[in-house]
């Protein structure tokens, strides 16, 4: 079993969530909190695993308790696996579409809930179902304009009851999309819908109530529904969410709603906005991980510790399973010795080590291109591959999985002495996921953003390319300069972007090519947006992925040269530091003794 393979949550059984989940509620207490909540931040960031966590078989096992003991019931809802967004919609008038598209919302959120109630044991609850299903969820049917004649019957099981349920908002809800998609065939007819229509005030949150009253549910406590993805909401059905956070309920029922930076808009069905922190509370999981290292160094150091003693059942610290260069590692020592001699002041006791730190990756990088001996650079490591992953945990886990197949090739299949991984299996394969997360990525995004719009000669997903071809190459001359600062992922602007250049930056920000944070600005009378490139990059862009040392300032027009023309952004952002490092005539370093 490869111990870091990477699995979708939803799939796990709760043993398993709970053997290899590390608490990030920490960090994150604002989700488990009773109030709306946005949890944003990029794929494979970890927020369906908190989720999955957040379910109440896991949280019996997290708290040793029974299922009406616990501190608030999980309804988990999927947004991506859902046929509810669909083209048809479109057609439909201004007011019948918002209708409608709650409707969908409402009675595909209200399937999932019922859905998930069957994985627990219930039936010694039978009786309380019958009156739960006669006296309030055929009420509600009813009054959204359903014919329950037919549905009035007994049951024999709970699971009846809820399979019932499920049935007729299933019902519910082809029979809308079958009208839907006849206006779409047919948009000369003038047909009227006639058929149900829920909605979250007068449907989904008094049903919830009449279900918490349940005695398998924990009695005055909140049901938290499980948003997820929301990205792929449409934009009516996104403005419907933000109304239903609007109503502030959250005391009954609080919605947690995920997103991956791709959210389509705050605004109400009423084009008013839902206002951060009186309505809702707000986590960026980029934000906190790029800005802390620590927390997130110290959450993957646990995610590996438990794997590799579930799996290989054995004790190994991550640092001594992933092993750095000891090689490159010592030549480095050399250079940073050498370095913090040579910047030794006895008026500036940490002159020395601070140059020291500053320049001697730089500077070993230079002496390996000047050698033209064919050597590179190592990413091996655990603190590099964590740094790499820059933030997210699947970009740590797929990598760390694929050097655990190639080893486990190696070896042909006997694994039961594997106490690390070699660090050129490590660089080899990190160097493949850095490529593949930009070449390949983009295949998709110019599947979705590749269409060229009014006359123009790049697409979005073409200026997005080069917006990451120009600061990768502007960072990598920057590393290699003879600059104060080198090690430098950041560009903070001076003023506000243009449309053009905001909606390439946040499409960069959705994909995870670029993190948002701010900065004072030079003035000190404000902050400038800062954009941080992903670490992920470091490989491709044969980058020195610890650290955050440095940023760049520049004016936004400088920064959208680089959609149109990369190269020369580079150029003009570089041009008064320029080493000549590809040219013939490469000046001979002080460092160059050392070899």
């Amino acid at each position: 079993m490869n111990p870091f393979e990477v699995k979708t949550p939803e799939n796990l059984k709760a043993s398993e969530i709970h053997e290899l989940f590390v608490d990030v509620f920490t960090d994150f207490g604002q989700v488990k909190e009773v109030f709306h909540t946005f949890l944003n931040g990029p794929r494979g960031s970890g927020k369906s695993m908190m989720f999955r966590y957040m379910m109440p078989d896991c949280q019996i096992l997290e708290k040793g308790c029974s299922l009406n003991e616990l501190d608030f019931f999980s309804l988990y809802v999927p947004i991506k696996l859902t046929d509810i967004n669909y083209p048809e919609l479109g057609r439909l008038k201004d007011n019948s579409n918002t209708f409608i598209n709650e409707h969908f919302l409402t009675t595909y959120i209200a399937v999932k809930c019922f859905k998930d109630l069957k994985s627990y044991e219930l039936e010694p609850y039978v009786d309380f179902f019958k009156t739960f299903y006669n006296e309030a969820f055929l009420w509600y049917v009813e009054i959204s304009g359903e014919d329950v004649s037919s549905y009035k019957v007994e049951l024999a099981s709970s699971e009846e009851y809820l399979d019932k349920m499920i049935k007729i908002l299933e019902k519910m809800l082809i029979l809308c999309k079958r009208y839907c998609k006849s206006v779409a065939s047919h948009p000369e007819s003038k047909e009227e819908y006639k058929g149900a229509l829920c909605n979250y005030l007068d449907f989904l949150y008094p049903l919830l109530l009449e279900l918490k009253k349940l005695p398998f549910m924990p009695q005055n406590k909140p049901i938290f529904l499980l948003m997820d993805d929301a990205g792929y909401l449409n934009d009516i059905q996104t403005k419907i969410l933000n109304t239903w956070v609007s109503y502030r309920n959250s005391s009954e029922v609080s919605l947690k709603i995920s997103t991956q930076l791709d959210y389509k808009s705050y605004k109400t069905v009423t084009n008013k906005t839902i206002d951060f922190p009186h309505d809702y509370s707000q986590i960026n999981i980029a934000t906190i991980y790029t800005s802390s290292d620590r927390k997130y160094y110290n959450r993957i150091e646990s995610i590996v510790r438990k794997r590799i003693k579930k799996y290989l059942s054995k004790d190994i610290e991550p640092s001594a399973f992933f092993p750095s260069d000891e090689k490159q590692n010592k030549k480095i020592k050399e250079f940073f010795d050498k370095i913090e001699e040579e910047h030794t002041n006895p008026d500036k006791p940490y002159a020395g080590k601070d140059a020291a730190r500053r320049y001697a990756t730089s500077e070993y990088v230079k002496y390996l291109r000047k050698k033209r001996s064919g050597g590179t650079y190592s990413y091996a490591g655990f603190d590099n591959l964590v740094n790499i992953s820059s933030g997210v945990i699947r970009y740590f886990l797929e990598p760390a999985s694929r050097m655990f197949s190639e080893l486990e090739t190696q070896k042909e299949g006997d694994i039961q002495d594997v106490s690390y991984i070699p660090n050129s299996i490590q660089n080899e394969e990190i160097v493949k996921f850095s490529e593949k997360f930009l070449e390949d990525e983009f295949k998709k995004i110019f599947e979705e953003h590749g269409k060229l719009q009014g006359g123009e000669n790049l697409s979005k997903a073409d200026k997005l390319y080069n917006l990451i071809e120009g600061l990768g190459g502007m960072f990598s001359k920057i590393f290699v300069s003879d600059r104060t600062e080198r090690v430098v992922f950041s560009v903070a602007l001076n003023d506000k972007p243009d449309k053009e250049l905001q909606d390439v930056i946040d499409l960069a920000i959705s994909y995870g090519y670029l993190h948002q944070s701010s900065i004072g600005n030079k003035h000190g009378t404000g902050r400038s947006k800062l954009y941080v490139l992903s670490r992920t990059l470091a490989p491709y862009f044969k980058l020195d992925p610890n650290g955050f040392k440095g940023y760049k300032f520049m004016n936004s027009s400088l920064l959208k040269m680089s959609l149109v023309e990369p190269q020369r952004f580079i150029k003009e952002t570089t041009k008064y530091f320029d080493t000549e490092e590809n040219s013939d005539s490469v000046q001979v370093s002080l460092f160059d003794e050392l070899d």
